[in-house]
């Protein structure tokens, strides 16, 4: 039983016994409410003040039962209470509280189902672009992890729609499933595809029918972190000149690039210019590599200079953050 649970069930038991005494005492003793609820405080505090109404065996008898049953109560929420106390527990409700009041306020958040090495390389990612996200997962040693590194994290399994919905799921942009088996992936999918029919979804795919089956119940996109693995082994064997290139490619000395989105908004510096006109590269120093066209979602490889941009088309860019920034604030505008 956690400390939540703990908690709420000492109060349930204070509150199940208070009732249980005011409704024994004005059955048995035949007085009001308020004398009622007066004897059931003294009885089962054993403060020993002044009884009240008339007292028979049945009465009695009720007291006795009555004051074993607070003993054992006051005596379960002392030990509990001294226990959290020392081992640190009243911090992490603490912060549990404010973790809770942090999701509830999170909008166009993504959501990482599990905590496993594929999460784990996700989350850094995450961090490191710091985007807003919450961690799903039911293993109690990453849960402990994550909360002390700030990290928000709902506790339970991502193929219950409780456990969905207290992650924000109607709220959020998209939603990463890396659960360790098929059938929690599929299930996960469905369920969130159901409680957000505009989510982006991107699933693991762990075998090739899972592939299929993912795509049909609603994710937007899988992969296969065996199937990428093993092609990257591979393409190292047997061309390592181009392998060692990408890996290279976006690293100029001690200065790391990176690739990035740039979307044309209205209004924006790019608005109706052709790429020759932008001067991107000598404005900003980043190279475009591609643009996705609103009008067919197609993308275009190598751009050529007549380009016109318009609203709604992605640049695919390659740079430093700080150049990133500069192009998407050219004209107060393209965030």
């Amino acid at each position: 039983m956690d400390e939540k649970r703990k908690i709420k069930f000492i109060l349930y038991a204070f509150s199940l016994l208070l009732i249980i005494g005011t409704v024994g005492y004005m059955i048995l003793s035949d007085v009001d409410i308020v004398d009622a609820l007066y004897m059931t405080v003294i009885t089962v505090s054993t403060v020993g003040f002044g009884e009240v109404g008339t007292t028979s065996n049945s009465s009695e008898i009720f007291s006795v039962i009555m004051i074993f049953l607070g003993v054992g109560i006051f005596g379960y929420a002392f030990t509990t209470l001294v226990a959290m106390f020392v081992e640190g527990k009243v911090s992490d409700l603490w912060k549990g509280s404010k973790m809770e009041r942090k999701i509830s306020a999170l909008s166009d958040h993504y959501i990482i189902c599990g905590s496993g090495e594929l999460a784990e390389v996700i989350i850094k990612k995450f961090i490191d672009e710091n985007l807003d996200f919450v961690v799903i997962t039911d293993k109690r040693e990453d849960l402990d992890d994550y909360s002390h590194h700030n990290i928000l994290v709902v506790e339970g399994q991502s193929t219950e729609e409780s456990v969905l919905l207290h992650a924000g799921i109607e709220k959020a942009k998209g939603l990463v499933a890396t659960m360790e088996t098929e059938v929690d992936n599929i299930v996960t999918v469905l369920t969130a595809r159901n409680l957000n029919n505009k989510i982006y979804i991107i699933s693991n795919a762990i075998t090739k029918s899972g592939n299929e089956k993912l795509l049909k119940v609603g994710a937007n996109k899988t992969l296969s972190a065996m199937e990428i693995s093993g092609n990257r082994m591979a393409s190292l064997m047997i061309k390592p000149n181009i392998i060692s290139f990408l890996d290279v490619v976006t690293r100029v000395g001690d200065v790391e690039l990176d690739l990035e989105e740039v979307i044309v908004k209205k209004g924006s510096y790019l608005e109706n210019k052709t790429l020759i006109e932008a001067e991107i590269p000598r404005k900003t120093g980043l190279t475009v590599l591609a643009i996705k066209k609103i009008e067919d979602e197609k993308i275009l490889f190598n751009p050529p200079i007549d380009y016109t941009f318009k609203i709604g088309d992605v640049l695919i860019i390659l740079g430093r953050e700080e150049q990133v920034d500069k192009l998407r604030n050219l004209g107060d505008e393209i965030k």
